[in-house]
């Protein structure tokens, strides 16, 4: 029976000046649709609509690609399974849903039998970007449903949109929407090395540029010097911005910069901060051509630290 809904993957590369994944999506957004019920309601039922399912975050890939599904699986799903509209590409609307709640194990999960439901973070390497782009958006908006039940207003139940990309307050009428958490990470320089450092929930040796979320009133530069101040106790001059990320785990969107350090004196905060290095350019040119320089792992490519390391390694 499930054999006669086709795998459908995306392979366009559409990266522009960003070289971060999880950006540059292949979609076009429907923002003028997402509030029409009946028209996403018709979305859902034209057999050229995609889908792809997630389980518990992670999404169905097959082959070493995200298995978009015809839009005859919806039914293979339970009916209350949340839904979200994600885009249009060359006339075929993109669904994901939410398949978590399907059964009580991740073996039984919808389709689990032609693919494997992944962790995101290792089908970062597998998949292609524009496909990661279009998961990540998709994990995004099911980790807000999950985390927004309730109305931030008045504490009453909330009904989601039929897009995935809305909330009403059943009791005020609030309206609410996915949150964004801005982050800025910093790549500071000081003559021809780094700094990188390890928060207590990295893997022992792994090293990366430094993050904080930038807090009321503050610029993302702002942010930026200060975090790195608190942080390592290092000042900053001539910050400049280079890219940004949205990073799905679970809203954030990662602002990039580099940055001169005054000097390479250290002084950490060590609840934040477990330890921390000035990597030289040499030795960071070899790390990211592969070579072993004694215990430092730089952060994988799918991530924005490394980008700035691939960026300042290069100029």
């Amino acid at each position: 029976m499930r054999a006669r809904h086709a795998l459908v993957t995306t392979a366009r590369m559409k990266i522009g000046d960003n070289p971060n994944w999880f950006a540059g999506s292949p979609l076009e957004r429907v923002n003028n649709e997402k509030d029409n019920d009946d028209a996403i309601a018709a979305r859902l039922k034209d057999p050229d609509s995609l889908l792809i399912p997630l389980w518990r975050g992670d999404p169905l890939v097959a082959n070493g690609a995200a298995a978009f599904l015809s839009a005859a699986a919806f039914k293979e799903f339970p009916a209350d399974a949340p839904i979200a509209i994600l885009g249009m590409k060359n006339g075929a609307a993109y669904f994901a849903i939410d398949a978590s709640g399907a059964s009580a194990s991740a073996e039984e999960a919808p389709f689990s039998d032609i693919g494997e439901y992944m962790n995101l973070r290792m089908a970062a390497g597998i998949v292609s970007r524009d496909d990661l782009a279009i998961i990540g958006h998709a994990r995004w908006l099911f980790e807000w449903r999950r985390q927004h039940r309730f109305c931030a207003n008045c504490g009453g139940d909330v009904a989601f949109s039929i897009s995935g990309a809305k909330a009403d307050c059943r009791s005020c009428e609030a309206e609410h929407f996915p949150r964004v958490s801005p982050v800025a990470i910093v790549l500071a320089v000081h003559e021809d090395h780094c700094l990188l450092g390890r928060g207590p929930h990295f893997p022992e040796g792994m090293l990366s540029a430094l993050a904080g979320f930038i807090e009321a009133g503050e610029t993302p530069e702002e942010a930026a010097r200060r975090e790195i101040f608190e942080e390592a106790g290092v000042a900053l001059t001539d910050i400049r911005y280079q890219f940004s990320q949205p990073w799905p785990f679970p809203s954030s969107l990662m602002m990039g910069f580099l940055a001169d350090a005054e000097g390479r004196t250290l002084n950490l905060d060590t609840e934040e901060i477990v330890e921390a290095r000035w990597i030289s350019l040499e030795d960071t040119r070899m790390l990211l051509d592969g070579e072993e320089r004694g215990n430092v792992i730089l952060p994988p490519k799918f991530t924005i630290a490394r980008q700035l390391l691939e960026r300042w390694a290069a100029h």
